[in-house]
């Protein structure tokens, strides 16, 4: 049986500024035309205990858009060193411009950098589901 969702501790410790140790969180998702999309976001972070956000460089199209149309999305991590060191992450996106401050203030600099004018807008992810593996095994969490 699958724990409860909990992303707050080594969950976060190793998505939160994952690129600036040369990690990227991939995030997989149904693009607009129907088609799969798969695009690393340096952005992704631990929002609350069960989300995680990222930030969407264009507000109407690319993955802001495509969530409208089909919330679902995966995610997945891999980093050799890290603890866990492998993510597979489930859950339904959506755009939450109430979250902008709190997501692009968070972001590394690297990826504020990207955006300056803050042109983009923040989507944030209910995680139904973490499968990984780290120093402690396999483990599964939840909804």
């Amino acid at each position: 049986m699958a724990d409860p969702i909990d992303l707050s501790s080594s969950i976060a410790a190793v998505v939160d500024g994952s690129l600036g140790r040369g990690r990227a969180v991939a995030i997989a998702y149904v693009d607009e035309d129907g088609a799969p999309a798969i695009s690393y976001r340096g952005s992704t972070q631990v929002y609350s205990n069960d989300q995680l956000a990222i930030w969407a460089r264009k507000q109407d199209s690319g993955i802001a858009a495509a969530i409208a149309k089909n919330p679902q999305v995966a995610l997945v991590f891999l980093d050799p060193e890290g603890d866990p060191a492998y993510l597979n992450i489930r859950g339904r996106a959506h755009v939450d411009p109430s979250a902008n401050d709190k997501v692009y203030s968070s972001m590394i600099q690297g990826e504020r950098d990207q955006d300056p004018d803050r042109n983009g807008v923040a989507i944030v992810i209910d995680v139904d589901s973490v499968a990984g593996g780290g120093s402690g095994g396999y483990f599964q969490q939840a909804r």
